[in-house]
């Protein structure tokens, strides 16, 4: 599997995992092991594809207290939810583009 269907997939699987969970809120390493089964394992496809999120208005970082970052949905709306529907509809392997994606090949 390439690198940008990857990224692809794992941006479909948190925004899947967001609509099921709207008020998960973790760091890059919780949401690494507890948000998905294998498809985070590559912690770099995973920032890439966590940032994909935030610039499409539908995640946010927050860093807390104790100096860690954590990724959380920026609200519990109906734009957000479309976006991330958006998100999980996408097929890569049709040739499509995630939104804020590239085209796969």
């Amino acid at each position: 599997m390439n690198g940008t269907r990857q990224v692809d997939d794992i941006t479909r699987a948190l925004s899947r995992h967001l609509r099921i969970n709207p008020l998960a809120c973790d760091t890059l390493e919780g949401i690494s092991q507890w948000w998905g089964p294998n498809t985070f394992a590559d912690r770099q496809q995973l920032a890439i594809a966590l940032r994909r999120l935030e610039e499409a208005g539908v995640l946010e970082e927050v860093h807390a207290a104790d100096g860690r970052v954590r990724y959380r949905r920026v609200a519990l709306s109906a734009i957000v939810d479309a976006q991330l529907d958006r998100f999980i509809s996408a097929e890569s392997m049709s040739g499509e583009s995630i939104p804020g994606g590239s085209p796969s090949p």
